[in-house]
């Protein structure tokens, strides 16, 4: 599982295949799974941006995990 926490949202992804999703984050930081959701994509223009830059990231993290864990990358 891969999230990043930006502005009070957990931005989620369980493996770097899968589909995004989002989950509140309590005042304590914890991440609330259980209010997990879908990303809406009728959301106001400025925040479908922000999210997808969000997510653009996210996934280029788990997509190095996997390369790393994979070991296909290689150090000198």
């Amino acid at each position: 599982m891969f999230y990043v926490v930006a502005d009070g949202i957990a931005y989620v992804m369980d493996n770097s295949d899968s589909t995004p999703y989002g989950a509140y984050v309590n005042d304590d930081g914890s991440i609330d799974w259980d209010s997990c959701f879908d990303f809406d994509p009728r959301m106001d223009e400025e925040d479908l941006e922000y999210s997808a830059h969000i997510l653009y990231h996210l996934k280029e993290i788990a997509l190095l995990t996997d390369e790393y864990n994979n070991k296909e990358v290689y150090f000198k």
